[in-house]
């Protein structure tokens, strides 16, 4: 995902994102799964775009070299953002993002089961980039197949029903804008 200078995550090869890195300032890493990290492309920008300045929490940085270790619940300044991280609900340490771009507050959330942290905090936002990854109802009637049970797996994750509640009691206005992440092929 890139917003603005920001990329959020990079779990893909190199050669899928080498374009967009021209116009990058920041990376910011979520977590440590596969899908969110790639070793070696983080390896490639930084040979290729040592400018970039990589963040990421604490289990990031023993995976790869970051710029600065994010702290939840504290700022992390730069010279373009100042990018608050907040603990999402997985199963390995994940992190979310808010930050404000050109007057708009933006908060960036994948990989969680609840954002029950935020509630009540007062923050509205123009851009809501979350996890949505499945529908409750298809989870409810989801048959168990070879090692691998869609309920249990849901735990790690947002539903849509959740996702969409929080959009509405945290956007800003009716422009607001709901960006679904993480969506499951099959559940979703």
């Amino acid at each position: 995902m890139i917003i603005e200078n920001v990329m959020i995550d990079c779990g893909v090869p190199f050669k899928k994102i080498k374009e967009c890195l021209y116009n990058i300032n920041y990376l910011l890493i979520t977590h440590i799964h596969s899908d969110h990290l790639n070793k070696s492309c983080v390896k490639q920008i930084r040979k290729l775009f040592p400018n970039i300045k990589i963040i990421g929490n604490y289990e990031v940085a023993q995976e790869i070299d970051v710029d600065v270790i994010a702290n939840a619940g504290y700022d992390v300044n730069t010279k373009d953002y100042t990018f608050f991280p907040f603990e999402c609900v997985h199963d390995v340490l994940c992190y979310g993002y808010i930050w404000n771009v050109n007057g708009f507050r933006i908060i960036y959330a994948t990989d969680t089961n609840n954002l029950d942290i935020l509630h009540n905090n007062g923050i509205k936002y123009d851009y809501i980039f979350i996890e949505s990854n499945y529908d409750e109802v298809k989870i409810k009637n989801a048959k168990r197949t070879k090692g691998y049970d869609p309920k249990l797996s849901a735990l790690r994750h947002m539903s849509k029903q959740k996702a969409t509640e929080f959009y509405y009691v945290n956007r800003r206005d009716n422009n607001s804008k709901f960006i679904e992440l993480h969506k499951s092929e099959r559940f979703y």
